[in-house]
């Protein structure tokens, strides 16, 4: 229980419900799209479960191995991936449960938020789950300024694609996706919304 909760302590709180949920297999086969500096992986890597990182910054995985190592855990080099999700070129369906947090609200536009959320999902298996965390505008909208192209900035003064409760809803339907949860926000102080998306493909 205490490794448990070690292992835990930094993984975002809307997947460890997703695992009290018991939608997450230790069989699964993951990728953590946009991987940064692993905060999502312990709890998946001490249960042996076959996880890839992908991010295209190669100081990301410089701060996943300072991570892992302090937990006496590795990730295989061989399981990671330095490039963006769109130019990936794995396989497709390839993995059971795809992880995107914090990755897609640094779209450029439109048409790269397109890109990169096909190839998200393209990675995803008949069966499995897309768990997606981004920033949206709901319950914000008279706070934010449109930049165009889907851009906005917010009132925590960062500059960030956002996405509407509406937009992800037609999303889900274009993707053939299924929601797995209601869409759920996060109101923070007033700065920025945090949206939960989690999805199964048929």
């Amino acid at each position: 229980m205490a490794q448990d909760l070690t292992d835990l302590a930094s993984t975002d709180v809307y997947l460890i419900d997703q695992i009290l949920k018991g939608r997450v297999s230790t069989q699964a086969r993951l990728i953590d799209v946009g991987s940064g500096g692993g905060r999502n992986l312990p709890w998946f890597l001490r249960r042996g479960m076959d996880v890839t990182a992908l991010d295209p910054n190669p100081d990301a995985f410089l701060a996943l191995d300072e991570r892992l190592a302090a937990m006496g855990l590795t990730l295989p080099e061989e399981k990671r991936i330095l490039r963006p999700v769109e130019q990936s070129e794995l396989p497709s369906k390839s993995f059971d449960l795809v992880i995107s947090n914090a990755v897609l609200h640094f779209a450029t536009g439109h048409d790269h938020f397109r890109a990169m959320l096909d190839a998200t999902f393209d990675l995803v298996a008949p069966g499995g789950m897309l768990f997606v965390r981004l920033t949206s505008s709901v319950g914000i909208e008279p706070l934010i300024r449109d930049l165009g192209d889907g851009r906005y900035w917010l009132p925590d003064e960062s500059e960030r694609y956002l996405v509407s409760e509406d937009g992800l809803l037609r999303e889900t339907q274009r993707l053939g996706g299924e929601l797995l949860d209601p869409i759920k926000s996060t109101v923070v102080q007033s700065l920025r919304t945090m949206t939960t998306w989690v999805l199964r493909r048929p």
